[in-house]
This record gives C-alpha cells, sequence and structure tokens, in this order.
C-alpha cells in the first residue's frame, strides 16, 4: 500500500463584485422589493445599467426579494409570476437565523416550482439564494 500524499486545499477568492456575481446585465429590469431602501445595492444595480423599480406587476428578468420569517414564504409563489421563462428570483434571508432555513427556502422554491441553483453571500447579514424555472418546464411557464 502506498501512502496518499495530503492534499492543501486551495481557497477560491473571487474578484468580480456582487453585481457581477448577481448576474446583473446593462438594460436588465430589476425589482427590488425590501432590499430597495440598500442605497449601496440601487446605486451598484444602476452603476451597471440595470433597470430599478421597487413595484408594479409587469415581468421582469430579475426580482430580489427578502424574506425574514417562514412565514413570508408564502410570498413566493406569487413572485413566480413576475419572472419569464428564463428569468431568476434571488431571495434574501438573514445569515443564521432560526426563523426562517436554508432548508426551509429551498424547500419553498420548489414548492413554488422553481429550482435553486446558486447560494451566495449579499452582505455581511444575507445570504442570496437564485431561483429559477426548471428547463423542462420553461416553455410552459406563464407569468400572466
Amino acid at each position: 500500500m502506498t501512502k496518499r500524499a495530503a492534499t492543501k486545499r486551495v481557497e477560491f477568492v473571487s474578484t468580480r463584485n456582487r453585481v457581477e456575481k448577481l448576474g446583473i446585465k446593462p438594460g436588465m429590469d430589476v425589482l427590488l422589493l425590501g432590499i430597495e431602501t440598500d442605497k449601496t445595492f440601487v446605486a451598484e444595480l444602476r452603476a451597471a445599467g440595470a433597470n430599478v423599480r421597487s413595484s408594479g406587476t409587469t415581468p421582469v428578468a430579475m426580482v430580489f426579494a427578502t424574506f425574514g420569517h417562514r412565514d413570508d414564504l408564502r410570498r413566493l409563489p406569487r413572485l413566480v409570476k413576475l419572472i419569464p421563462a428564463d428569468g431568476v428570483i434571488w431571495t434574501l434571508r438573514p445569515k443564521g437565523s432560526r426563523d426562517l432555513t436554508e432548508s426551509e427556502m429551498m424547500r419553498a422554491g420548489k414548492d413554488a416550482g422553481l429550482v435553486d441553483v446558486k447560494v451566495v453571500s449579499f452582505s455581511d447579514t444575507l445570504t442570496a439564494e437564485k431561483f429559477v424555472v426548471p428547463v423542462a418546464r420553461r416553455s410552459t411557464h406563464s407569468n400572466s
């Protein structure tokens, strides 16, 4: 038997800024719900060329919505109607909260017909989970 050499874990530190990590593109319509008072984030979105709004019912490419408690999860299915088949919903929840866990958020996304595809640290206090319509169901997705 040969002895395996110990492998050293290498940490990857991204050099991309928050807007790049979240997939914001110039001209993208973005809806902010519960995060619209974050002036730094709004400024980042506008600097990236996004069209930012904090209300309305017309479809948008991307939704950012805050969820502070498991009771807030009932809002998620309504948000699905605001995105096109290739749209994105980023859910923002407090890090380490007992009022809303990662597994509860993932389950709520699945129950709303979405799949989770990415988790990022949004800020020092918020975690963001990216949800999308599954590719197999995009042809039948309706946002009307």
